[in-house]
């Protein structure tokens, strides 16, 4: 993990032979796409963060453009700080599509909507998007 603010969530347990531990979430899983545009991120929760989950991508990549972030950013009960710092972070590094679900959160969704427009949208389940890339 690079980032201060990204720290994974206390209540996450593994059980072990020794009864249970706190979970590194070393399976926290992500898929990465280059394309024309950029980097397409796709998380499935990212409870290592979101931002140590891109920055990993453009690493594993080579790839410094990120053109598009979809799925569960797990910002729901963060801090209003790591809130503001991921949107600074996304704003920073130019997303052009954010698409985000499940366990972000309505307080970080809704700061988002009003701070990206038109390149944020939630992206539940049943919801088909063409980045035409």
């Amino acid at each position: 993990m690079e980032t201060a603010l990204e720290e994974i969530d206390a209540n996450a347990f593994v059980e072990t032979d020794e009864g249970y531990s706190p979970d590194p979430l070393r399976d926290d899983q992500s898929l990465f796409v280059i394309t024309e545009r950029g980097l397409v991120v796709v998380a499935g929760c990212a409870h290592r963060g979101i931002i140590n989950i891109i920055r990993h991508a453009q690493h594993l990549t080579d790839c410094d453009d990120v053109y598009a972030v979809l799925g569960g950013i797990h910002l729901f009960g963060a801090s209003a700080d790591r809130i503001t710092w991921t949107i600074e972070e996304f704003k920073r590094l130019d997303i052009q599509k954010i698409g985000v679900s499940h366990c972000t959160g309505s307080q970080a969704g809704t700061l988002m909507a009003h701070e990206f427009g038109d390149r944020f949208f939630f992206n539940q389940a049943g919801i088909s998007t063409d980045f035409g890339v």
